[in-house]
Parts: structure tokens; sequence; C-alpha cells
């Protein structure tokens, strides 16, 4: 997950520094694994203004420019681009200032005029593709100040290892949330207000049912009318890039800022795409098809979740809409879509058709069901902002299954003995409440904690201790060994034989290997095995197509690789499962165990000229193990 600096401010405060930021979100469980410093290679870039024009002597082609960058001295700088004249604002790179390509600029003579630095294209700055001409500011430009300040390309951006827990975290508002709790800092949510129209959305513009009711527990709607789709402002689409992100339109953008601020995927259609203005939410008919956002003809066979019209679909629930309803530059109304699709649904399609999105991303890892209809209208509110469009009255929102609040005992007690730190209750009060977490005192050492419907990683008393523990800091927490009357584990039979079969072949100079379940189709055929073998359905690689029905592949696969490597006197053996199908298709897990031996023995002081091992050396080992 990439979070923006410039835009997380927007949300919470932050005074800390970026080391210092680092740190806390590390410690609070958002692991920082790398942190870029935009713009660090537009240092000493800055607008300037073309004061003094002229001819090159000795060049037609070149121009002889003064350039005042706001210091007491302008600049003498030689020019070749064809598109400035005197009075313009400029960008120019400085003596000293390093572009990218490690394209320095130094003081130097061209055709022997002295040039005191360099003015600049989108090329030259690795900012764009146009390099025909150097970039012409506006005339309200200010004079001296780094271009990357101007243009607000100064930012850091944190690559954060988010768990699959805390699909919370996904968003701006997700880790703003973290680090107002951690800090007892407020979270400043976006604050808006629909422009709407007397027309309500209940007056036949659009009727929406949901046939699986299985898969989708809500669905929310709002139709915007009069928009006018164009290239969003730069501020939107700075925010989209900072997330790697490509702009398209005004519309789509709106969805996708929304999709990062809040955590919740939308999708809008163009109203007058949809036939008889009916959304139907059913599960996809055999052999159906659908050509998706990204240009792709899909063929559906396995009843998938699918956003439909009257007559065909419309898209992939919750993984990718389709270009027969897409917003484009025509567009003039819009449906806009905020749903709740069950994870294992998304997660299973996702495989099944080797297409995900960061929609479906945030989809198989459970997101907030209470939060459809709040997200909506901040989401029509920034269309109609941008789009100068008219959001109608009302909202459809089908609503399958409620949500049920649940309430987590905590006691105090317990947990200073978990934790070896006697934590006052108060202090366990402001923690959880500063998580967005209510709570009810029964009495002194007892708190009924209910946790809101975004955490749906909190569902037992342990998941609280972890909260209060990552809150309170595990720097305040001394090192202190736990005490504890620890009894050893019960080991089943199974894993007592496998364990003491392995101690044996090691005892006898085999060295264990470990190898994956899985082997090629090929290795299959080169074994000569004919009876039936368990294939997977959707392999990660081809190496890893079947269930392995014996381990000797495996074996000779590693006597391969090290005899490759000059590596000789192999002894490996490995101890492991196979699998063969059962007569229902599910698999028959068998143990064996397999030896495999190459080169020669070891040379000793008995054997100084040892001989390649053999079957009957194969034999003894055998012998010695049985």
């Amino acid at each position: 997950m990439l979070i923006s600096l410039d835009w997380l401010k927007q949300y919470v405060d932050i005074k800390e520094d970026i080391k210092e930021l680092e740190n806390t979100l590390t410690m609070i469980g958002q692991e920082v694994e790398a942190i870029e410093e935009q713009g660090k290679e537009l240092a000493k870039v800055v607008i300037g203004q073309i004061t003094e024009y002229g001819k090159h002597p000795e060049a037609e082609k070149l121009t002889l420019l003064k350039v005042n960058i706001g210091e007491e001295e302008e600049l003498q700088i030689v020019c070749g681009a064809p598109n400035h004249k005197l009075g313009d604002k400029v960008v120019v790179a400085t003596i000293g200032a390093v572009l990218p390509g490690d394209f320095k600029i130094k003081k130097s003579k061209i055709r022997g005029i002295e040039s005191q630095g360099m003015l600049c294209s989108e090329v030259e700055l690795g900012l764009g593709n146009d390099g025909d001409g150097i970039i012409i500011l506006p005339e309200d430009a200010p004079l001296g100040v780094e271009y990357r300040v101007y243009k607000k390309l100064n930012d850091v951006i944190f690559e954060l290892e988010i768990t699959p827990n805390r699909p919370d975290c996904l968003s701006y508002i997700g880790i703003a949330r973290e680090i107002a709790a951690y800090y007892g800092r407020k979270i400043k949510c976006p604050e808006f207000e629909s422009k709407k129209i007397i027309e309500s959305i209940n007056t036949g513009h659009i009727d929406v049912r949901i046939e699986d009711k299985e898969r989708c527990k809500r669905f929310s709607g709002k139709v915007i009318k009069n928009i006018k789709v164009q290239e969003s402002p730069e501020w939107l689409k700075n925010r989209l890039i900072s997330m790697g992100l490509k702009p398209i339109n005004n519309v789509v953008d709106a969805t996708n800022y929304i999709l990062f601020e809040c955590n919740q995927p939308l999708h809008a259609y163009d109203l007058t795409k949809i036939n008889d203005r009916k959304i139907v939410v059913r599960k996809a008919l055999n052999g159906e098809k659908i050509v998706t956002l990204d240009g792709v003809e899909r063929e559906l066979n396995k009843g998938e979740l699918i956003i439909a019209d009257a007559e065909k679909p419309l898209g992939i629930a919750g993984i990718m809409g389709g270009e027969s309803s897409k917003v484009t530059e025509e567009t003039t109304e819009i449906f806009l879509e905020c749903a709740y699709f069950t994870p294992e649904n998304i997660r299973k399609t996702s495989k099944e058709l080797g297409l995900s999105s960061d929609s479906s991303y945030r989809f198989e890892r459970g997101l907030d069901i209470e939060n459809t209809a709040e997200v909506l209208e901040r989401a029509a509110d920034l269309i109609s902002q941008l789009t100068g469009g008219e959001v109608l009255e009302g909202c459809i929102d089908k609503y399958i299954e409620k949500y049920e609040k649940i309430e987590i005992p905590l006691n105090i007690e317990k947990l200073r003995k978990f934790m070896g730190k006697n934590i006052e209750i108060d202090v366990v009060g402001k923690i959880l409440t500063n998580l967005g977490i209510n709570i009810k005192t029964l009495n002194s050492t007892t708190i009924i904690a209910t946790p809101p419907s975004y955490r749906g990683d909190l569902t037992r008393t342990a998941d609280l201790y972890e909260e209060i523990i990552r809150m309170y800091g595990f720097d305040n927490i001394e090192n202190k060994m736990p005490e504890e009357n620890i009894r050893p584990g019960v080991k089943d039979s199974m894993t007592v034989v496998v364990d003491e079969a392995k101690e044996i072949l090691a005892k006898l100079g085999l060295q264990e290997v470990i190898n994956y379940s899985f082997i090629s189709k090929d290795a299959i055929k080169m074994l000569g095995i004919t009876e039936p073998t368990l294939e997977i359905t959707n392999p990660i690689s081809d190496d890893m197509a079947v269930m392995r029905p014996t381990l000797i592949y495996s074996l000779l696969s590693n006597v391969r690789d090290n005899l490759n490597r000059n590596q000789n006197g192999l002894r490996f053996f490995e101890v492991s499962r196979v699998f063969t199908p059962k007569e229902d298709g599910l698999a028959n897990e068998t143990l064996r165990a397999s030896i495999a031996l190459a080169g020669k023995t070891f040379k000793t002081l008995w054997d100084p000229k040892p001989e390649a091992m053999d079957f009957y050396t194969l034999k003894g080992f055998v012998e010695k193990f049985l």
C-alpha cells in the first residue's frame, strides 16, 4: 500500500519527521517497507523569467537570454528551444542541479558563449513526453521558487506492508485512524454536501434487484445528472499518480480517489447504456460473455456473480466493470454503485478468471458493510463538484443482511498478567476509545468492548490484548521472561513414527531434503505413470500442476541440480506424503520414505580409493534403516 504524506495530512495532523513517523507506523503494526522522497532529482530547478531576448551571434537556431530567478544577478543562458519569448516564465535548471539520467548542469560554453544553466522541457525533468519545447508557466508563477515545490512534487511516499487481517488500513482514513489513535489526535474526515435537485431517484430512474442474496449482502446506488466528463484537475491527477495510477477522466478518477480515501470500491455506469434502466445482481449464465474494462473478452462458466441490466452483463461484481457501460466523454448521466460482496466469492472468482484489481484486492479481504451509503454520498458530492452534475435526491439501498455488533469481555487483571505490566484501567479505556472501540465498564476489573464495523479482525479478548499492547508501545514493556507452568505437548503416533524414521536415516549419514508436493505433467510422463493422478485446477505454474504420486521425481531433481553444481557423493532422503485420487475425487494421502544416492562413497583412511555407489550400497542403507 502506497501512502502519500501530503495526502495523509488531509486527515490527521502530523508533526513528526519522516524517520519518527516511519518508526511509529512500524511499531503499531503497519510496517514501512520503503520510503521514496519525490522530487529529489529536481533540486536546484527553479522558476525564472526571461528579461532579455536575442539571437546567438554564432548560431541562427540558438537564442541568448537573460533570466531572472529572483536573485540579484541574472543568469545568461543559451537555449535551443523554439517556443519562448521575452517575459515568459520558465523552468530553469541552475548550476549544480542533477536531472534524471544523471545529467549534471555545469557552467559551459555553447558556440563560444557562456551558459549558466538550462531552460527545461518535460522530458528533461522526467515529467512527461513533450520534448519539443521548454515548459512555459503561467504569469503568476512565483520567481525563484523551486519547481518541485510549485508543482507539489516534493512529496514523501511510504510503502506499507498491510497484513491481510487489516483491510481497513488499505486506505488513507484507515492509516490516519491508526496515527490519530497512537498520538491521541482527532481524525479530520472530509466534509461534503451534495448539490441536489428536487427530482427523486425513486421516480423511475433506475430499478435494482438482487437475485443472489448469498453473495451480495448490500447494494447502494445514486444517480447523477447533467455531468460533463473531462480531464481531472491537477490536484486529483497528482493524487492518483502518487498511487501509481494513470488518470482517466474526472468521474473515474473520483471513484478511484474515494477507493483509496475510504477503502470502498465504487463503479460508475453510463445510465443511458443500461437497458430498461434495470440493474440485476445475479449469477452468470453458462457461456455468457463480457468484455471487461481491460479490453479482454471473458467467458463466464462457473456461475460468477455479475452486475447485469435487462439483457447483458455490465460488470463482474467486485472485480472489474464492462466496456459496454463505461463512462466516456459523451456521458451525461451516471448510476454510481457502492456495494458489499462476500470475500470468499470475490477471491474464488478472481482466481478462476485470473483477473484482479484494486477493488478485488479489498473485497476479498472484507470491507465495512455499514459504510456503503456514507461513502456513496461522499463520492457523489466529489463527482458533482468535478463535473458540475446534479445529484438526485435519495439513495437506493438494498441491505440484505444487517451488521450485528459483537461484545468482547476484557479482564484487566488477566491483561496485566499477559503484558507483565501493571497497566491502569483508565489507560486501557483511553487506548480502546482512541481506536474507535466503544467500551462499557462493568466493574473495577472488567470492560465490555464493542469494536466498530470496520474492525472485522476484532472478535475475541486476545485481539484486544494486541490492540492495547501495540498502542501502549512495545518499547514501554520491560524485557522479562514469563513464568508459566509449561508441560510438554503430546505427539500423535504417526508423528512419532515419522520423526523416528527421519532421525534414523540422518544417523545413517543421509541428508534430508524437503520438496514441494507438486510436480509437472511432463514428470508424470517421464516416470511412465499411467494410473490416474490429481491435477491442480489453477496451478501456480506448469511445474506444479500435479499432486505427486511418488517421491522419486523430486529426489532425482535434487540429484540433478547438485551434480550440475559439481557436488558429488550425494546421499539424500525424503519422508513425506504422496497423493492418489479416491473414487470420489478427493485425495488419498500415503506416507513414503525414499532414498537417492549418486557419486562415490567418501574417501577415508580405510577406503582411500572410493568406488561409485551402486545397488548394493543402497541395499545396505535400506537394511540398516529397516
